[in-house]
């Protein structure tokens, strides 16, 4: 994991993102719940019910580790 972490370390930015992005992918892929609540708020029309992007960063950092 380290000899990994040192890879992606001297990527450019552009390839971390996209492994960034892909990692996302994967994590997504793996937690049908998650996929499907994140589906339904997609839906919701209504404002009163949407999630700023600051809480949605803190959802995601609370749920580090969960996945």
């Amino acid at each position: 994991m380290a000899e990994l972490m040192r890879v992606v370390a001297d990527l450019p930015a552009e390839q971390q993102r996209e492994l960034a992005a892909f990692l996302l992918h994967l994590r997504v892929q793996q937690d049908p719940e998650w996929r499907a609540k994140m589906a339904r708020r997609i839906d919701d029309g209504d404002p009163s019910h949407w999630t700023s992007l600051e809480d949605w960063k803190k959802e995601l950092a609370a749920n580090e580790g969960h996945g």
